[in-house]
């Protein structure tokens, strides 16, 4: 009766821990740059309390590590893993443990990179661990207001974020589902409105890519 009560007591701490784990939410979008100015002159501006750090296990050993962002690499406290070195020198806009989307046993990531530019479009980057060291699995066209930390404000911004609450998806991920090696992501179709993109992942590569459904309504619908 005793193992019965305290096997139950386990099972649902165990539970709450996972509850937990998945209401929490992502870190809120943080301001990587000082100022405005001419974007060559635009400056780091993170400390180790706004950086993003996330867990998980990368190189899919069975032990999972922090990756920690900085100005110019995320790196992991396994010094067995590779550092991915960004495309920028400052940092990126969010940073996400996607979980393990090809079934290797290794957790992905997500990113996007800070550019040193006006534009609002950008990139999200979906990366993997392979043979020591970092591979991009493939990106995704969007804007940068489409990040899933980023609090939209402005009518033009909300598109992405309204639509993944209202059909059920994880506010805090980059990718929408995972079926059969399959990735369903939002991004930006050929004819400038959003749309659901199916990515066929097979051995660490993306090796089909086809848009489904066009999810944005033309302005004049």
């Amino acid at each position: 009766m005793k193992k019965g009560l305290c096997f139950l007591l386990a099972l649902l701490g165990f539970c709450n821990i996972v509850l937990l784990a998945q209401s929490e939410e992502l870190k809120p979008w943080t301001d990587v740059i000082i100022d405005q100015r001419d974007p060559s002159q635009w400056k780091w501006n993170k400390t180790d309390a706004s950086r993003f750090s996330i867990r998980g296990d990368f190189d899919g050993d069975g032990f999972s590590e922090n990756l920690y962002e900085s100005a110019t690499t995320l790196f992991s406290d396994n010094d067995e893993l590779t550092p991915l070195r960004l495309d920028g020198d400052l940092g990126v806009y969010f940073l996400i443990n996607e979980g393990d989307l090809d079934g290797d046993g290794g957790d992905e990531i997500s990113f996007m990179t800070v550019n040193r530019d006006f534009s609002n479009l950008n990139y999200f980057r979906i990366w993997t661990y392979k043979d020591t060291k970092w591979k991009e699995l493939f990106c995704v066209l969007v804007h940068e207001y489409d990040c899933p930390n980023y609090k939209a404000v402005e009518p033009h911004e909300l598109f992405t974020h309204q639509w993944k609450r209202k059909n059920g998806y994880n506010m805090n991920k980059v990718v929408l589902k995972v079926c059969d090696g399959v990735v369903d992501v939002i991004g930006i179709h050929p004819c400038e409105r959003y749309a659901i993109e199916h990515i066929k992942l097979v051995g660490k590569t993306a090796t089909k890519r086809e848009w489904g459904v066009i999810i944005q309504p033309r302005e004049e619908e």
